[in-house]
C-alpha cells in the first residue's frame, strides 16, 4: 500500500546511578528488567560473563539515546543487568520485546538466542518472544546476570546505530507458563488485525481479478487487482515479521510489495481517468518502484538514515500528489470514477505527509515535535492509523468495483435492449418470404455477423409482371446502421410507388442519406427485371451481380449519402431465358480463413452459379468476418416454373 511506516526516531533520556542487583526473589509471574542498566560500548566475548567486573560501566535508562551515551561508532554494544533470584529457580525464562536492532540474549554467560542476523544491521522486533534460562543455569546464591550484547546500524543518527534499541518495558523475567501466555496474548493481538486486513486485501484483489477476466475490455480491474493483491502480500509480511522480527530479507519483501502496489495504483488511477500512457508517469512509475530498494540497499552497505528517509518518503510523497492532483482535475471534468477514489487518496496522502514530518523532525533533531498518527484501542487491541486507513482503502476499492460493475451491467443492458430493437426491426425490414413473381425463381439468404448487421434488400413486384429489387451495405452496426436500414427500406418501397427506374430511386435514396449518414454511406445496387428477360440497373459503389457465373459490366456511381452531386446511371441488358442472376454484398468476397487468407472474387465468381444456401454456406465456411446476403434470380417461362 502508499501508506508507509517508519522507525521512531528520537532524542530523549540520560545516563543513571549504578543500580543495585534487582530483587526477583518474589517472582510470581514476571517482573521488568530495568529501568537501568548497565551500559558500554564495544565488544567483549567476556561481557557476557556472570563474573566479569562491570562497575566500571555507565548506568543508563532504557529508553534513553544511544547519542546521550556517547559510544562513537563501534559497531557493538552491550547491556547488563544484575538480578537476585531464590537458588534453585526453574522454569524461567527471558521475555523480550519492542527491541531495535540485531542483538544476542545472555543469561550468566550462557547464549539463550538471538534477534536478526549480528552480520546485518537492521532488524526490530515488535512482538513479544521468550528465550528458556536452562536450569541450572541461576548460581548458587541466586545471582543472575541477564547481558543484551547489540549490533549498531551504522545507518542510524549521526551513524552511531540505533536511536533507542532497548525500552523501558523490553525484558522481563518470568515462569516459562506465563511467558508462553504472554507471547500467545501478544501475538493474538499484534497480528490479528493485519492478518484480517491482508485477508481483506486479498479477497478484494480476487474480486477485481475475477471482474477482469469477465471482462477483459476493462484493464482497470487488472490493474487495482495487482495494486490490491500486493497490498494483502505486504500486509502479510507484516504479520510475518511481527512474529519473527523485521530482518533485511523480511524489509526486502515488504517494499517490494509496496513497490508493486504503488506502480499498479498509478496505471488503475490512469485507466480510470482515461489518459495516455505519458513518459512522465511512466518515469513516475519507475522512480518510485527502485526508490523503495534504496532502502534495501541501505541496509546493506549502510547508507546515510537521511538518504534512507528521503528513499522511503519521497517516491510516495510525489507520487500522491501527483494522483491527488490527477484525480481531482479528474473530479472537476465529471469524473464519476474520481469521486469514489480521490478521498482514499487524500486520506492516504495526509497521512504519509504528517508521518514524513514526524521522522524528519526527529531525525533532524528540530526544536518542535511532530507527534506520530494517533492510536485507537478497542478493548485490549491496538490499532494505529494505517490500518484503518488499509480497511478505508480496501472498503473504497470494493466499492468503485461494486458501482463500476452496476455502471457497465446497466451500459451492457442498455446496449442488449438497443440491440434487441434493431434486431426486431431488422427482422421486419428483411422479408423472409419472398414475394411469387410468376416468370421468376428467387432466392434470398441473410447471414448477420453479428446480432444485428447492416446488410438489407427488398423485392417489390412490378406492374408489367417483373421484379424491382435493391440490395445494399450501410456501413456500420448496431442500431445507427438498423435505422439507415429502415429508412433505406422504407424510402425503397415509397419511391417504388411513383417510379421503377433504378437511377431515379437510387438518386433520391442519396439525397434522403445526405442529412442522415453521420459520416458513413451506403453501398446499393438497384435492378429491374423485366419478364422479356430486359435488365435494367443502376449501382452506387455495390458489388456488381453476376449472370451465370460471368460479372456483369455495369456503369458505376458513388456511395450513397457522400455527395449531392452523385450521379447515377442505368445500364441495360438481355438476358435470355434460363438464365441465373446472382446479387451479393462484400461479406462473400472479404471472408477470411485461420491464415487470413481472402475469398476473394474468384472463388466468388466460381460458385456465383450456385444456390443462394450453397454460396452463402460456402463462404460461412471459409470464415465469416462481415454481414452476408445472396440473392439469386432465375429467368424461366411460366410454364416452366409452374411444372
Amino acid at each position: 500500500m502508499l501508506a508507509c511506516a517508519f522507525p521512531s526516531w528520537t532524542q530523549s533520556g540520560g545516563l543513571g546511578a549504578h543500580p543495585r542487583p534487582l530483587d526477583a526473589s518474589n517472582l510470581g509471574s514476571r517482573v521488568m528488567l530495568g529501568p537501568d542498566w548497565l551500559f558500554s560500548a564495544g565488544d567483549n566475548a567476556e561481557y557476557a560473563s556472570p563474573e566479569y567486573d562491570d562497575s566500571r560501566w555507565k548506568t543508563v535508562s532504557a529508553g534513553a539515546p544511544l547519542l546521550s551515551y556517547g559510544n562513537g561508532t563501534d559497531r557493538y554494544a552491550w547491556y547488563r543487568i544484575h538480578v537476585h533470584v531464590n537458588f534453585g529457580l526453574r522454569n524461567v525464562a527471558v521475555e523480550v520485546q519492542d527491541v531495535e536492532g540485531s542483538c544476542e540474549i545472555f543469561a550468566n554467560g550462557v547464549r539463550l538466542g538471538a534477534i536478526g542476523n549480528m552480520s546485518s544491521m537492521g532488524h526490530v522486533q515488535d512482538n513479544l518472544i521468550f528465550y528458556d534460562i536452562p536450569d541450572g543455569t541461576i548460581a548458587p546464591r541466586g545471582d543472575l546476570v541477564i547481558a543484551i550484547r547489540f549490533a549498531l546500524n551504522k545507518s542510524g543518527p549521526n551513524g552511531a546505530g540505533p536511536s533507542i534499541p532497548l525500552h523501558s518495558d523490553s525484558v522481563m523475567l518470568a515462569t516459562r507458563d506465563s511467558a508462553e501466555r504472554d507471547a500467545s496474548y501478544a501475538a493474538a493481538h499484534q497480528t490479528l488485525v493485519p492478518l484480517m486486513l491482508s485477508g481483506l486485501g486479498l479477497i478484494v484483489g480476487m474480486v477485481a481479478l475475477a471482474l477482469y477476466l469477465a471482462m477483459r475490455d476493462q484493464t482497470e480491474y487488472a490493474a487495482i487487482a495487482v495494486s490490491l493483491v500486493a497490498g494483502g502480500f505486504q500486509l502479510a509480511d507484516i504479520v510475518w515479521y511481527r512474529l519473527h522480527g523485521v530482518t533485511v530479507r523480511a524489509f526486502f519483501f515488504d517494499t517490494l510489495w509496496l513497490g508493486i502496489s504503488n506502480v499498479a495504483l498509478v496505471e488503475f488511477v490512469r485507466l480510470i481517468l482515461r489518459l495516455r500512457r505519458a513518459r512522465w508517469l511512466l518515469g513516475l512509475q519507475i522512480a518510485m518502484f527502485l526508490g523503495f530498494f534504496v532502502l534495501n540497499l541501505g541496509e546493506l552497505v549502510h547508507l546515510s538514515i537521511y538518504l534512507l528517509a528521503a528513499g522511503y518518503f519521497l517516491p510516495s510523497l510525489i507520487v500522491l500528489t501527483a494522483l491527488s492532483f490527477l484525480l481531482l482535475r479528474g473530479l472537476l471534468g465529471g469524473n464519476r470514477d474520481a469521486r469514489v477514489v480521490l478521498p482514499a487518496i487524500a486520506v492516504v496522502s495526509f497521512g504519509n505527509y504528517w508521518n514524513s514530518l514526524a521522522v524528519i523532525s526527529a531525525i533532524w533533531h528540530l526544536p518542535f515535535h511532530v507527534a506520530r498518527l494517533p492510536t485507537f484501542h478497542f478493548g485490549t487491541y491496538q490499532v494505529i492509523f494505517w490500518d484503518v486507513w488499509d480497511a478505508i482503502y480496501f472498503v473504497t476499492m470494493l466499492l468503485f468495483l461494486v458501482l463500476r460493475t452496476v455502471g457497465i451491467a446497466r451500459k451492457h443492458a442498455r446496449v442488449a435492449a438497443e440491440i434487441e430493437a434493431a434486431r426486431i426491426v431488422q427482422q421486419v425490414l428483411i422479408p423472409e418470404d419472398i414475394p411469387g413473381v410468376e416468370g421468376f425463381r428467387i432466392e434470398s439468404v441473410y447471414r448477420p455477423a453479428s446480432e444485428v448487421g447492416g446488410d438489407f434488400f427488398q423485392i417489390v413486384p412490378t406492374t408489367p409482371g417483373g421484379v424491382l429489387i435493391v440490395i445494399g451495405d450501410v456501413s456500420g452496426k448496431g442500431m445507427p446502421a438498423a435505422m439507415t436500414v429502415s429508412l433505406l427500406a422504407g424510402t425503397f418501397r415509397t419511391l417504388a410507388h411513383y417510379t421503377e427506374s433504378p437511377r431515379e430511386i437510387l438518386a433520391a435514396m442519396n439525397q434522403r442519406m445526405l442529412a442522415r449518414s453521420a459520416g458513413g454511406f451506403t453501398t446499393c445496387l438497384v435492378l429491374r427485371a423485366d419478364p422479356d428477360g430486359t435488365l435494367v440497373a443502376a449501382n452506387a459503389g455495390h458489388l456488381a451481380p453476376y449472370a451465370d457465373g460471368r460479372e456483369l459490366a455495369l456503369e458505376n456511381g458513388l456511395p450513397l449519402g457522400l455527395s449531392a452531386d452523385s450521379a447515377y446511371y442505368e445500364t441495360v441488358l438481355t438476358l435470355p431465358p434460363g438464365s441465373r442472376l446472382t446479387l451479393l454484398t462484400d461479406g462473400v468476397v472479404e471472408a477470411r480463413n485461420a491464415h487470413r487468407e481472402l475469398f476473394g472474387f474468384d472463388r466468388t465468381r466460381t460458385i456465383s452459379t450456385q444456390s443462394a444456401e450453397q454460396i452463402a454456406a460456402a463462404a460461412q465456411a471459409f470464415g465469416q468476418e462481415d454481414d452476408i446476403t445472396v440473392l439469386t434470380l432465375t429467368f424461366a417461362p411460366a410454364e416452366a416454373l409452374h411444372a
